[in-house]
């Protein structure tokens, strides 16, 4: 692997100018235009999946301009739900029955609006995609092993010829911490200890919600017109209240933990110093 200097410094800087980062709309309200290779690509699938999804009813058509297929939010939306009930065992025939039995006689827009807070990114909306070639610049020639870890802590993505970096900002952080002395594994095992316990308290706090509805609900509960805009922003406090409970608390915990770690660290330096 190249010398930390040469692998977060020079490297990945020169990267970022020269591919610079793309802001992907992540507001509620934004809207964002994708072609179909876009949009599979954002969402998580394949431009094979997007056209059988059309041609069984589950996607609308998209809005051509000229002999270019346009798609929108509403359609990025609707196709991760329908890519997580595939993979949750449901046919393409239950999902069309239900996407129709839910819409019939309800506002479309809010229950897209439901859908979308539900997918919906509240991660890093910004990523810069390079040529797959260029990270051996920054990660050395004999790379699978990192590689793989940054694909697995969804740091990076593959798509062919092309490198994603989903998380610019956090790179910068790598980059920054670099200057001294630290390896990328250090900073990769300290974000998988971190990201496990992320993991342990948005199941939690997504949990809380689920139990909640489906105490006052019963299972399998879906809301009806009305209800939807209150379900909707219900989801929205609580993903709130969860990032900044999180970050108030990991802010304390820094406060004593580093408080502690500073004492303990003149003490031992006064204790030599008296030896």
């Amino acid at each position: 692997m190249a010398s930390p200097e040469m692998t977060f410094g020079s490297a990945i800087r020169r990267v970022v100018d020269v591919y610079p980062v793309v802001r992907r709309a992540a507001e509620v309200g934004s809207s964002v235009e994708y072609r179909i290779d876009d949009l599979a690509r954002e969402a998580k699938t394949t431009t094979r999946n997007v056209r059988a999804y059309q041609e069984r009813g589950l996607l609308p058509p998209p809005t051509l301009r000229g002999r270019v297929g346009i798609y929108g939010d509403d359609h990025l939306t609707r196709l991760k739900v329908i890519d997580s009930l595939l993979q949750r065992g449901f046919t393409s025939a239950h999902i069309a029955d239900f996407l129709a039995g839910w819409e019939q006689g309800k506002d479309l827009e809010e229950i897209l609006g439901l859908q979308e807070i539900v997918t919906r990114k509240w991660s890093s909306a910004e990523t810069t995609i390079i040529p797959v070639e260029l990270i051996a610049q920054f990660l050395g020639e004999d790379n699978d092993d990192i590689v793989a870890r940054l694909i697995d802590a969804k740091l990076i993505r593959i798509d062919g010829d092309q490198a994603e970096i989903l998380d610019p900002t956090l790179l910068e952080v790598f980059v920054d911490l670099s200057q001294y002395g630290f390896t990328l594994e250090q900073l990769l095992d300290q974000h998988e200890r971190t990201a496990s316990k992320m993991n342990a308290i948005a199941e939690s706090m997504v949990g809380s919600v689920t139990d909640h509805l489906a105490a006052r609900h019963g299972p399998g509960w879906l809301p009806k017109s009305g209800e939807v805009a209150e379900t909707t922003e219900m989801f929205e406090k609580m993903r709130s209240l969860a990032m900044k409970s999180a970050q108030a608390e990991l802010a304390r915990a820094l406060d004593r933990v580093q408080e502690q770690a500073l004492s303990d660290y003149l003490s031992q330096t006064l204790s030599r110093q008296n030896e």
